[in-house]
């Protein structure tokens, strides 16, 4: 009976002392600018090129923790006939040593519908990879490679300039 009250002891000075130095020692990957935190939000003016489209819009990203964003883009058609894309998305953004680089991927559903001209609405799916590299702690530049699968569906890129919030 002893001799299990006193490995029960050791087991949960181990356990303890361990969480302690990991705790102590645990130091995020991403620094400086392209460090999240919970709460952050991002706001990116966004022009983007379509097969035989041009785009122009934004996107909006909301933090829920270090590394997963929700948010979404909105972008419209400059050519006719006039489509308007919205499709809101999930984003994880990879821990890099890089001090100013921010890596991510993520997808969502799109809806395409139009706004002048013949046509309906069109449901899709959007997956997505791109980075940011941060030229000052609110300013960063931005590129993103996208596809549209659905009913027509397309490849693109979009570019542009993120501000922090």
């Amino acid at each position: 009976m002893k001799l299990k009250k006193i490995v029960m002891v050791i087991m949960l000075s181990m356990i303890m002392v361990s969480t302690a130095f990991a705790a102590y020692s645990r130091k995020p990957l991403r620094r400086s600018a392209a460090l999240f935190h919970k709460g952050d939000m991002l706001f990116t003016g966004e022009f983007a090129v379509f097969y035989k489209t041009v785009c122009l819009g934004g996107n909006f990203e909301y933090f829920l923790t270090p590394n997963i964003s929700v948010g979404g883009d909105l972008v419209g058609t400059l050519n006719s006939p006039t489509v308007m894309i919205a499709s809101p998305d999930v984003a994880y953004h990879f821990a890099l040593k890089e001090k100013n680089l921010d890596v991510f991927a993520g997808a969502g559903p799109a809806l395409a519908f139009q706004v002048r001209g013949s046509g309906g609405t069109a449901f899709g799916f959007k997956p997505f990879a791109g980075g940011r590299y941060f030229i000052k702690p609110k300013l960063a530049l931005y590129a993103k490679i996208l596809a549209y699968i659905g009913s027509g569906s397309s490849f693109g890129a979009t570019f542009g300039a993120t501000f922090r919030l």
